[in-house]
This record gives C-alpha cells, sequence and structure tokens, in this order.
C-alpha cells in the first residue's frame, strides 16, 4: 500500500514534469531529453503501481480468508504418551472431518482412542474436526469430560463448551479426556 503511494507520487511528478516542459517549450533547455526520461520514469513507476496494487489484493486476500501459509497447514493429529512419544497418527490431509472417539462397531469412528491409556474417559463420539475455509475447527460434541485446547500461540490451556467450534492451529495440543493429541 505505501510503496503504491510512493510509486503514484513519483508518476504524478513525472506527469507535472512533462506538462511544464510543453506548456513552456521556450523556457526549458534539453527540452527531448527531459521529455524521454519523463515518460520513461512515468511508464515505469506506474508499472510498479498496478503490480503493487496485484500483490496487495492477493495478501490483503489472503488474510481476508483467513488462509494459513503452506508451514501452517495440519496435516497429521498425533497422539502421545506422557513421555511425548508417539502412540498412534491420524492423516488430516484430504479430509473435510474427522470424528473423535471410542469405536464400538455401531459407529464411523475416524479418530478411535478407544486403545489408549485413557479410553474410558473418551466418548463414543467426543468431538468432531471440521475443515472449512483452509482451517481446522474443533467441536465437543456434548462429551462427558469434555474437550480442551492447549493453544501453541500462549500456552493457555481453553476448555470448549459443547456444540461451540474452536478454530485450532498447527502445534496446539487437543486434550480429549486425559489423552493428548499434538496438530502438526
Amino acid at each position: 500500500m505505501k510503496k503504491r503511494g510512493i510509486d503514484l507520487i513519483i508518476a504524478a511528478v513525472c506527469i507535472t514534469v512533462l506538462g511544464i516542459v510543453f506548456f513552456y517549450p521556450d523556457q526549458v533547455r534539453g527540452r527531448e531529453t527531459i521529455m524521454a526520461a519523463a515518460i520513461v520514469l512515468l511508464i515505469l513507476f506506474l508499472v510498479l503501481a498496478v503490480r503493487n496494487t496485484e500483490e496487495s489484493k492477493q495478501a490483503v486476500g489472503h488474510l481476508r480468508l483467513g488462509l494459513p501459509t503452506e508451514s501452517e497447514l495440519i496435516t497429521e493429529i498425533v497422539l502421545l504418551s506422557e513421555e511425548d512419544t508417539e502412540l498412534m497418527a491420524w492423516d488430516l490431509y484430504g479430509k473435510m472431518a474427522m470424528v473423535i472417539g471410542r469405536d464400538v462397531r455401531e459407529n464411523q469412528v475416524d479418530i478411535d482412542l478407544g486403545k489408549s491409556s485413557y479410553a474410558s474417559m473418551v466418548d463414543i463420539e467426543h468431538a468432531v474436526l471440521n475443515y472449512s475455509t483452509g482451517n481446522w475447527y474443533v467441536e465437543d460434541l456434548g462429551s462427558t469430560n469434555g474437550i480442551s485446547v492447549r493453544k501453541a500461540e500462549d500456552g493457555r490451556v481453553y476448555k470448549l463448551s459443547a456444540d461451540t467450534p474452536c478454530r485450532i492451529e498447527k502445534g496446539d495440543y487437543l486434550y480429549v479426556g486425559l489423552n493428548r493429541l499434538l496438530l502438526r
């Protein structure tokens, strides 16, 4: 935005110089050289202003949509032990929704915590992860033991209300019962 403004100011100065040289030809020495230089600079700075406008529109569009950058994309969710070793991992690539719970053969659970150390604290359908507009959201499905999120940005733990989606980011931890899931 700032660059575009500077480019437009320089283009306006070039137009002013061209006007002076055109309307007062007897007052200016080296008229052809000055006009050629002003025209070249005018074209150059107009092109730069247009290019900066397009770049800022793309950047604003990216920010407005809240889209994560390539390095911020969540592609995997990992169940961690108390010693931070990986016990299980689930791929999120290409998925739109993932149900977290315990598989009892009557339901469709994508992230099955039925074999985890704290399986008894996980409801059959405990929570759901939904992908929308480039971001993942977690939602408690009214579970008995709830779900909490430890945000990577500030390290604080937030207890979620039932049926209220919460945006999650790479590096966040989900606490499902006492199970700890890392988003990466």
